[in-house]
C-alpha cells in the first residue's frame, strides 16, 4: 500500500503538475511518451510474438495521430489514420502468408487505433477546447478521486459483487462510493475554481459560465467511465491470461494498468461538453 501511494505521488509530481500548469504542448509531449508506451504494453500482451511488427507499426503511427489531434486538423487525422490502418493490413497479410500472424493479430492491431490511441487523443482535444485547462484538471482529479472513493468504499463497505467475472473485487457499494466522491469533489472544484482563479495568476479564469448541475453530470460520467476503463483492462488481462500489462510502476503494474481508467474519461468529457455547451 505504501509503495502504491509513493508511486502515485511521484507520478503526480513528475507528470500531472507540469501538465496541469504548463502550456498545452506539455500534454502533447507527455502523450507522445505515455500513449506509445501503453500501445507497446497492450500489443506485447496480446499479439503473437511473431506478429510483433504489427504492434511496432502502430506504435510508430501513434506520434502522427497525436500530432494531428493537437493541430485539430481532422482531415489530415482521418487520412493519416486510414494510412496507418492500411499499413497494418498490408503487413498483416504478408505476415499471415508467412504463417507469422493470425487474423486475430491483425484485428487486435487495428483495434489499437481506437483503444488506446483514439480515445486518449480526446484528452488533447479537451485541453485545446475553451476552458480546456480546467476541464483537463477536472477530469484527471475527478478520476483519481472517484477511483479512491470506490476503493475505500468497496474495501470497508463492499458486500455485493458488481462484476464477478471481470473483476471479483469490484462491488456495487464501491461504485456508489466512487460516484459520491466524484460528485462532491467535482462540485466543490467547479464552484470554487472561479474564486481561486482570481487569487492565483497561474489559474486561468473561466471563459464561460457553467451551471452546478453540469459538474454533477460530468462527475457521474467520469466515475462510470473510470470504472469502464478499469474493467476493459481487466477483460483484456483475463482474455489473455496476464496479471499486469507491465511492472514499470511499483504497486501499479504497467503504464496501461495506471492509465486504464483515465483513457476513456477524456472522450466522455469532450463529447458531453461539445453537445451541451
Amino acid at each position: 500500500m505504501i509503495t502504491r501511494l509513493l508511486s502515485a505521488l511521484v507520478m503526480i509530481v513528475v507528470l500531472a503538475v507540469p501538465v496541469a500548469f504548463g502550456p498545452a504542448w506539455v500534454l502533447l509531449v507527455l502523450a507522445m511518451i505515455v500513449v506509445p508506451w501503453c500501445v507497446y504494453e497492450l500489443m506485447h500482451s496480446t499479439l503473437s510474438k511473431s506478429a510483433a511488427a504489427l504492434g511496432y507499426i502502430l506504435m510508430a503511427g501513434t506520434e502522427g495521430f497525436l500530432w494531428y489531434s493537437y493541430q485539430a486538423n481532422f482531415v489530415l487525422l482521418f487520412l493519416f489514420s486510414a494510412g496507418l490502418a492500411l499499413s497494418i493490413i498490408i503487413a498483416g497479410l504478408y505476415l499471415f502468408e508467412k504463417e507469422m500472424a493470425t487474423g486475430r493479430d491483425v484485428a487486435i492491431a487495428l483495434s489499437g487505433l481506437v483503444y488506446p490511441i483514439g480515445l486518449f487523443s480526446f484528452w488533447i482535444l479537451l485541453r485545446n477546447a475553451p476552458d480546456g485547462r480546467f476541464w483537463m484538471i477536472f477530469g484527471l482529479l475527478c478520476t483519481f478521486i472517484a477511483d479512491g472513493g470506490a476503493y475505500f468504499a468497496g474495501k470497508y463497505l463492499g458486500r455485493h459483487k458488481l462484476s464477478p467475472r471481470l473483476s471479483p473485487k469490484k462491488t456495487v457499494e464501491g461504485l456508489i462510493g466512487g460516484i459520491a466522491a466524484g460528485i462532491v469533489f467535482g462540485l466543490l472544484l467547479g464552484l470554487g475554481y472561479e474564486k481561486m482563479s482570481n487569487e492565483f495568476s497561474m489559474m486561468e479564469p473561466f471563459i464561460r459560465n457553467y451551471p452546478a448541475w453540469l459538474y454533477i453530470v460530468l462527475s457521474v460520467a467520469v466515475a462510470l467511465l473510470d470504472l469502464a476503463g478499469d474493467l476493459t483492462a481487466s477483460m483484456f488481462k483475463r482474455e489473455f491470461g496476464i496479471k499486469d500489462f507491465g511492472n514499470v510502476i511499483p504497486g501499479h503494474g504497467g503504464m496501461l494498468d495506471r492509465m486504464d481508467g483515465v483513457i476513456p474519461v477524456g472522450a466522455a468529457l469532450y463529447i458531453i461538453l461539445t453537445f451541451i455547451i
